[in-house]
């Protein structure tokens, strides 16, 4: 009898689930159909049948993916019709609980309870997520090892083809996916319930000595990647994801904002798909594309008011040309290269005060999220430590990583620092702006018919 082709099951997701949150979750059951030997087009041929059934942003077409099979890591593309951009969806640890119990009576009686070989390979694919759960969990990721080499080649083959917009996971997928945006500096990077980078208190408690003046290279490496980092980084977490609070209490290395739904839901994926999660998550995501879009907006106009400008200067040049005989005069070259400095300087002038804008609003939210984190933690504080006076609780949260300076009053500075920059730049463009207004009106001031030439390009 003729083994039954996989079923990708949707679980809670619709049409109009958010799309990373979406991906996130159907990675999944890509990677199962993948273990159970689906090629493209038939994976392909099942998302198209859920998007007619409703049970799949109708937006996302299915590109392809891969399943390493060293390490049972999956990258699955999907294409955004309406952006025309790629989001690669990273899967978790799958845990096959049906499929161990089988194994684990065949090893009892394997008569009575003969394993199949999916069963055996599905098995294989949990230790291999297992593994790498541990790895990270003692401090020892190879991130130029194996467990990303061929995944890092699929991302660098998709890049070929496409723009990789957004890359997305949850759990031991979201890590991979935080790691993966670094590596290849995707502009956004959309995690939920992630494992961290690297765990370096549990590596150190278990080495000891041995450990003590060893030096990780991966450690730095990734740092290296986080220094060189100019996209964004958004961490979602349920309320109660236990790996969350396992985390808090290690020295362990990540990076990204915390967007923290306060929905009384554990660690699963599904966690995410609800109304009010999905409408945090939608509102969250939008924020920063709203941000990243009325820079892109303003900076297509700014663009296109300086080069209308150069285009003026252009004409006038040719004018007085035809009307010098094909020669300029000493003053008319100064003045033209004076207007072309200053259409430029002004250009870039206003993009940076385009820029600082869009800053201080966005500063003014997340300094009110700065203060929202800190005023978690404490709140986590108070039901976890119930018996503990509150400054055994600080303490206690500073113990694990979490204080009011690391969650609030340091990024509020990094933030205050990098608008004082921008501020110092603004400045300094003006000043050479006036500076270069000043030598064009001592040129026109001269010659009337140079004055009546540049018109409103001052």
């Amino acid at each position: 009898m003729a083994k039954a082709e996989y079923e990708i099951d949707p679980g809670k997701i619709t049409s109009n689930s958010e799309e990373t949150s979406a991906i996130s979750n159907i990675s999944y059951e890509i990677e199962n159909a993948n273990d159970n030997n689906l090629d493209n087009e038939k994976i392909r041929g099942q998302i198209t049948k859920l998007k007619k059934g409703g049970h799949f942003p109708k937006n996302l077409d299915y590109i392809e993916s891969y399943t390493d099979p060293s390490t049972g890591t999956t990258a699955t593309a999907f294409l955004n019709k309406d952006t025309g951009k790629v989001t690669v969806g990273m899967a978790g640890t799958n845990f096959h609980g049906d499929q161990i119990k089988k194994v684990a009576l065949s090893s009892m009686s394997p008569l009575l309870f003969p394993p199949s070989k999916q069963d055996m390979k599905d098995v294989r694919g949990t230790m291999k997520d297992g593994a790498a759960d541990l790895a990270i969990g003692v401090g020892l990721v190879n991130y130029k090892g194996k467990h990303f080499a061929n995944t890092q080649q699929f991302i660098e083959n998709l890049q070929k083809k496409y723009e990789i917009d957004t890359v997305t996971g949850h759990s031991l997928g979201g890590r991979d996916a935080i790691f993966l945006g670094l590596r290849y500096n995707i502009k956004n990077v959309v995690a939920y319930n992630p494992a961290p980078l690297e765990v370096k208190s549990i590596r150190n408690k278990l080495g000891g000595q041995l450990f003590r003046n060893t030096t990780f290279p991966d450690e730095k490496y990734l740092k290296e990647l986080m220094d060189n980092y100019d996209g964004d980084i958004t961490k979602v977490i349920t309320q109660k994801d236990g790996l969350d609070y396992l985390v808090k209490h290690t020295d362990h290395l990540t990076c990204g904002d915390v967007l923290r739904i306060n929905n009384g839901q554990g660690h699963a994926m599904e966690n995410f798909l609800g109304e009010k999660e999905q409408r945090e998550i939608i509102e969250e995501l939008m924020l920063v594309k709203g941000y990243r879009d009325a820079n892109d907006k303003a900076f297509k106009a700014l663009k296109k008011n300086t080069e209308k400008k150069l285009g003026k200067i252009d004409e006038i040049k040719s004018k007085l040309l035809q009307t010098n005989g094909g020669a300029l005069s000493s003053s008319q070259q100064k003045l033209l290269e004076t207007l072309v400095a200053f259409s430029v300087a002004e250009g870039l002038s206003k993009m940076v005060d385009q820029e600082l804008q869009q800053l201080k609003n966005m500063f003014n939210l997340m300094d009110e999220k700065f203060e929202a984190n800190w005023k978690d933690a404490q709140e986590a504080s108070d039901i976890v430590g119930k018996h503990l006076s509150y400054p055994e609780k600080v303490s206690a949260l500073d113990n694990g990583g979490v204080n009011e300076s690391k969650l609030a009053t340091e990024p509020h500075n990094e933030i205050k620092e990098k608008l004082n920059k921008i501020t110092d730049l603004s400045k300094k463009y003006n000043s050479y702006l006036k500076q270069i207004e000043k030598s064009i009106n001592e040129i026109v001031a001269k010659d009337q018919q140079l004055a009546g030439q540049i018109g409103d390009l001052i």
